[in-house]
């Protein structure tokens, strides 16, 4: 199999574009817009401020998508040509991986990977109290749910490589670690920023009420 590798990577270079689905950063870009347009028509709160935000939030949301599950083949005929490129070491080949800090083996600490698995759900941190805010949050139980989706991430991932018999996207506890670790994170920064903001607003008050009351006096 190995002896025409040139006919190998041709083929499946010719095959790639045919028998891989993508999900371009373009096309987030795209839905969003039209999102904001089906949000702006179905919703009576016109806020502009409210729009953006759950704008955002879907942006967000579809960017997360297109980074955990995209592109992935779909061919066979690719998958098999995939294979043979791992068997003849064109490619290096994908792993499922069940130890924890493995990265830390291979010098990874800070590479862009690790950090990306570690900020990747952080910004749930900061939506999930300000869109569902009747739902008293705490590091514990957003903790949780960071885990959670993390956790539903690596299974389809580790589903979809046992359904095609090809470890394309692999399992990986550091991932779903990181991943927790940035919403634990993100929730105390959270924290910290909303105790800033409220600080700052009772100041605010507590200055406006002094200076109301002196003006009272003088009158």
């Amino acid at each position: 199999m190995c002896d025409d590798l040139f006919y190998i990577t041709q083929q499946a270079r010719i095959l790639r574009d045919s028998s891989v689905m993508h999900f371009n950063f373009s096309l987030t870009i795209l839905l969003t817009c039209f999102f904001m347009l089906f949000y702006r028509f179905v919703s009576t709160d016109k806020s502009l401020t409210k729009l953006v935000f759950y704008a955002s939030f879907f942006f967000y949301s579809m960017n997360v998508i297109r980074l955990v599950f995209f592109p992935f083949p779909f061919n066979p005929e690719y998958i098999e040509l995939l294979r043979a490129q791992i068997e003849c070491g064109i490619l290096i080949p994908s792993r499922h991986n069940l130890e924890l800090f493995d990265y830390m083996k291979w010098g990874n600490l800070f590479h862009i990977t690790t950090v990306g698995n570690f900020i990747l759900l952080m910004p749930l941190s900061f939506y999930l109290p300000l869109l569902f805010t009747e739902k008293k949050w705490n590091l514990i139980n957003i903790t949780f749910v960071g885990f959670g989706i993390s956790l539903i991430i690596e299974l389809t991932q580790l589903s979809y490589s046992l359904m095609i018999n090809f470890v394309y996207r692999s399992f990986d506890v550091d991932d779903l670690m990181l991943n927790t670790a940035g919403v634990f994170v993100g929730f105390i920064i959270f924290s910290l920023l909303k105790a800033i903001i409220l600080g700052i607003q009772k100041i605010h008050r507590l200055v406006f009420k002094i200076r109301a009351m002196d003006w009272f006096c003088f009158q």
